[in-house]
């Protein structure tokens, strides 16, 4: 099992999600472990499991592997579809500002909601989610889920040792 890190686990997730923007969920909680934090990433071909050292700085070390497709995951009907979706900045311009005067109920929410997700180009404004961040522990991972956390998570403490001398 491949374990892709940073900027090349980033790059593969992007082409996949390009190839089928729909259907994609982002789930985020701290580890059940160690101080990490997991992140389940489900699209519509494949699953990964991600260990995140961070959610509270710019650029975490991230390291992340493919997992089979009976992994734990969020019911696609609790949320709506996590990927980018093309904001036109006149439009929400326009929704803040008559929501703000109180012309209008209309949220930036439903807003957005409202539109498909879709694969993002340079040049246009996109936003980006949900990301279901939850304070609960992956406990119910199966047993290969298991390992690949053990493993994810040896690994990302070797990274931050190499990185940082003083780590741990």
């Amino acid at each position: 099992m491949e374990i892709l890190r940073g900027t090349a686990l980033s790059k593969y997730l992007l082409e996949k999600y390009a190839r089928n923007p729909k259907g994609w969920n982002f789930t985020i909680g701290p580890a059940a472990k160690d101080n990490f934090f997991d992140a389940l990433v489900s699209g519509p071909e494949e699953n990964w499991q991600l260990k995140i050292d961070s959610i509270f700085k710019p650029n975490p070390a991230v390291l992340g592997a493919q997992v089979d497709s009976r992994s734990k995951k969020l019911p696609a009907s609790l949320f709506p579809s996590y990927g980018y979706r093309k904001l036109d900045p006149e439009v929400v311009l326009k929704v803040l500002s008559e929501q703000e005067e109180g012309k209008s109920d209309d949220s930036l929410e439903k807003l957005i909601a409202s539109l498909e997700p879709t694969t993002p180009v340079p040049g246009s404004s996109y936003a980006q989610g949900p990301f279901v961040l939850t304070n609960q522990k992956f406990l119910e991972l199966s047993d290969n889920q298991k390992k690949l956390d053990d493993r994810l998570s040896s690994e990302l403490r070797s990274l931050l040792r190499e990185k940082y001398i003083g780590y741990g």
